[in-house]
């Protein structure tokens, strides 16, 4: 238990960083499109690896 909440607390607070991602500028016009073109590439990438898995997965049930 104490081994878990060990790495748990640990990987929050050494991403905290990554979570802050300095030097961007959220005032920015293009700060709002930028966002959600990030989002978008990102659920393709999760999307893709879902469509994949379930190609692979009936290839071997064949």
């Amino acid at each position: 238990m104490l081994k878990n909440t060990l790495a748990a607390a640990s990987g929050l607070l050494l991403t905290a960083p990554a979570f802050a991602h300095p030097g961007h500028d959220h005032a920015h016009w293009l700060s709002d499109p930028i966002h959600l073109l990030t989002a978008l590439a990102i659920a393709a990438v999760a999307v893709t690896g879902v469509v994949v898995a379930k190609r692979k997965k009936a290839k071997l049930d064949k």
